[in-house]
This record gives structure tokens, sequence and C-alpha cells, in this order.
């Protein structure tokens, strides 16, 4: 079974209950996305939905922000090492410590358009988001793996991308961790969007009407993760289904 996520106020209860997953052992459904019946009860809208498989429990989630910052907008696990993370980052200083000007600007023209020279490529955005992983202080290496993808939904685009990471949990000297080591396989997600710092459907409307918008450019990146030695085909196959749900509003 799958539910819908976009909220953090609606019970668990509430959220739409998706269709069963394949009786044979082993076997997965691809998750279905549906708009969240719920979407409008949160005034401004929900920013994002994602279709999860009911299994996983729900540490934090939030349907939307008005203080623009890094965020963490969901954060999930289903209790066997496979994790859901979404992050929002806003594009400019805030996200200097995680991008750099070159690889925000790569984003920003990729995404939105504009610059001079030749359009980066969905291969160009995957290899700097993980150069940008790759020097996360936990990190002991990092490989992507296949060839990045792009998709559109709801006139917006998509880049997704899997890597395998070598963690430590402990410090990294000389690229020898002192801690106990950890192999992850993941798959990403990462759009960029607009976001309205008005805080209301109301007062958006309002200053509309007079000609004004006060919009900062998001990257939205969506993490899947679960264990190297637990990665197969049929869990692959779920999670493409669960990054193919993720659609920012």
């Amino acid at each position: 079974m799958f539910f819908l996520l976009a909220l953090a106020t609606v019970p668990r209860a509430a959220l739409g209950r998706r269709s069963t997953l394949a009786a044979a052992a082993g076997a997965f459904a691809a998750p279905t996305l549906l708009r969240p019946t719920f979407a409008d009860e949160v005034e401004g809208g929900a920013q994002w939905e994602l279709t999860l498989p009911d299994r996983f429990a729900i540490a934090r989630r939030l349907a939307s922000i008005v203080r623009i910052r890094v965020e963490t907008m969901l954060s999930a696990d289903d209790g066997r090492g496979t994790t859901a993370k979404l992050l929002l980052l806003p594009l400019g200083q805030q996200t200097a410590g995680s991008l750099t000007a070159d690889e925000q600007l790569l984003l920003a023209r990729y995404f939105i358009g504009g610059g001079d020279g030749a359009a980066p490529s969905s291969a160009d955005v995957a290899n700097a988001l993980a150069a940008s992983a790759r020097r996360s202080p936990t990190v002991l290496s990092l490989a992507l793996k296949g060839a990045a993808s792009e998709s559109s939904r709801r006139g917006r685009r998509y880049v997704a991308y899997e890597y395998a990471a070598a963690k430590c949990a402990g410090e990294i000297d000389g690229g020898e961790c002192s801690g106990t080591t950890s192999a992850r396989r993941n798959l990403a997600v990462a759009t960029v969007a607009p976001i309205s710092q008005y805080r209301t459907n109301t007062e958006r409307a309002r200053m509309a009407e007079l000609g004004q918008e006060r919009n900062v450019d998001v990257l939205w990146l969506l993490t899947l993760s679960a264990d190297e030695a637990a990665w197969s085909p049929g869990l692959s196959k779920e999670l493409e289904g669960v990054a193919g749900s993720f659609v920012v509003t």
C-alpha cells in the first residue's frame, strides 16, 4: 500500500491509501501519483507531492514554508535501512556552503534558462550535485552509477541520477576512517523552482494585482537511499516509482 505526502498537520490516517503491494514475495508495486485531496487545506497550498510506500515512518514533513532557508521538507525511513529525504536549498548565499557559485549557476541555467554558451545537460547537473555531495565531511568516496535522466512533469524539468557512496561514522584522516563505515546506494531527483515569500494566497493575489512578485529560486533535492547490500532490482524499481511521483507544485 502507498500513501501520498504533503502535510505536516494532517494525521497519517487522513492520507490517501494506494493499491496493495504485489502478493508475490519480493515483488514491488510502482506508486501512482494522485493530487492530495487535502492540499487546499494548507493556507497558500502544499508546495510538493510525493508517493511513498506506507511502510515508511515519517520523522518530519513540511507541506510548505514561508521563511526561505535551507530546510528538510521530508525525512522518512522504512525501518529496514531504506530512507527518503527531501531538502530545499535556496540558490544564493545560503547554499554557498553546499554548492559553489559555478555549480549554482549551472543549475540555474539548466532548470531556469539563460546564460551564455552551450546549455548544460542532465549529466552536467548530476556531476555538479555529485561533486557537492562528495565534499561532505562524512563521505569517503562517491561514484555516479549509470546515466542521468531527464523528465518533465507539469511543465517542470527534473533530473534523476544514481550514485554509490561510502560514508564514515567517525573522523576521516588521510582518507582513512577512524570509525565504522557504510556503503549506500542512492537515487536522487533534483529540480529548481521559484517559491513565493507571500504568506497566503490572498496576499499573493493582492500583490499580483499590484504587479509585484517576491520569489526565490530554490533547489529541491529528493534522495532515496538504501544499504548497498540490500539494493536489488525490485527495490530499485520501487524507488524509481517513488522518484517519478515527486512533483513540486
